[in-house]
């Protein structure tokens, strides 16, 4: 029976068999991987006489990491990808500077807000005093009336300034109203920004800025407290295969389904996040590595029971599979360390047949 993934693939229970074309052997290792990206992206570098800047390295280095945005915006450009074109694309999808300006452009509506609220406090403040200042004429005035048509006068002038005050409260109370409601505003747009630096656009994971910093807190956490930590480092099976066969809004819609999949499976304070292209990564606080293997295998079975299905032509497209690697966090071993032990497992598990999780062993 066909259901519906919360993504918007189309979903059916498939056996375990496997299926689908086999890929070449990946590299052993991320460092091997990592320099096969990096001699790609200096190629192509080369191929369009750009010059080689970190800005530019980095955009190529993200292509050929298979980010979909960089994908899509540099594959969908109608000319060819010269310095001003990788400028205005690294600036949209790679550079800080769009949330800065986001941010700062927050910050200045909060101030222009506030010496506005300053402003007709002050008012408020001068009318106060010089009420003040009227009532105790007043006092005296009254004291020294002598006639009903002095003491008309007086009142009068009294009832004129009070009506002068209301007004100026009620002003007061609009202009506060007003600030709270814009400053109200301006905090939710500042909280989604904040969200978005930290969210993977397509997925709706934690991105790889959000996972970094949560890594580093929970690496520092236990190597001070002595706690179980883990980390599954996931990759999509065939990944590329399927990209290349029935296209990059497809894939994406893979990449949903995987995430959605990762985001109802996981629980309490794991953290999963997207680490780059179709690799995942899923964070284990306080818990030991038998654990952490059984929920990556939990998570690997969801994801097997899957079957992507065209939604128009209702014709299979194939199952999705993932492989994984666990470690477990060796007090005094260094985030990079730590990461890369979890990538090889990873590997391990691509060149063993891939679907299956391997562990990795602690070093010694």
């Amino acid at each position: 029976m066909i259901g519906r993934d919360a993504s918007g693939v189309s979903t059916v229970a498939k056996s375990s068999s496997e299926t689908g074309t086999k890929e070449p052997a990946a590299p052993i290792n991320s460092a091997e991987r990592i320099h096969a990206l990096a001699h790609k992206a200096l190629e192509r570098i080369e191929e369009l006489h750009l010059t080689p800047i970190p800005q530019v390295y980095e955009l190529w280095f993200r292509y050929f990491q298979g980010d979909p945005e960089i994908t899509r915006a540099i594959d969908n450009h109608p000319e060819p990808m010269d310095e001003v074109a990788c400028y205005k694309v690294y600036k949209r999808y790679l550079s800080e500077s769009g949330r800065g300006d986001a941010i700062r452009k927050i910050g200045d509506q909060v101030q222009q807000s506030l010496t506005e609220l300053a402003g007709t406090l002050s008012v408020v403040k001068a009318s106060t005093s010089e009420y003040g200042g009227t009532l105790a004429d007043v006092k005296k005035e009254i004291e020294g009336a002598t006639t009903i048509e002095e003491l008309s006068r007086v009142v009068s002038g009294i009832v004129a300034d009070t009506k002068m005050m209301v007004q100026k409260n009620q002003d007061l109370e609009f202009q506060l109203t007003s600030s709270s409601t814009q400053v109200a505003e301006l905090k939710k747009n500042l909280d989604n920004v904040k969200k978005e630096a930290t969210t993977d656009g397509l997925t709706g994971l934690a991105n790889r800025k959000a996972f970094d910093k949560q890594i580093h807190d929970w690496v520092e956490e236990a190597g001070v407290s002595g706690s179980n930590l883990c980390l599954l480092m996931m990759d999509i099976d065939h990944f590329k295969h399927f990209n290349d066969t029935y296209g990059h809004q497809t894939g994406d819609q893979v990449l949903r389904l995987v995430a959605r999949t990762l985001i109802d499976g996981v629980k309490g304070r794991d953290f999963a996040a997207r680490f780059g292209g179709e690799e995942f990564a899923l964070i284990f606080p306080d818990t030991p590595l038998e654990a952490a293997t059984r929920v990556a295998d939990t998570l690997r079975k969801a994801v097997e029971g899957k079957e992507v299905v065209n939604k128009n032509s209702n014709e299979s497209l194939g199952r999705i599979t993932l492989s994984g690697g666990v470690a477990h966090y060796v007090k005094g071993e260094s985030v990079t360390d730590f990461i890369e032990r979890a990538d090889t497992a990873l590997y391990e598990a691509k060149n063993s047949g891939r679907n299956t999780i391997k562990t990795s062993k602690d070093p010694a």
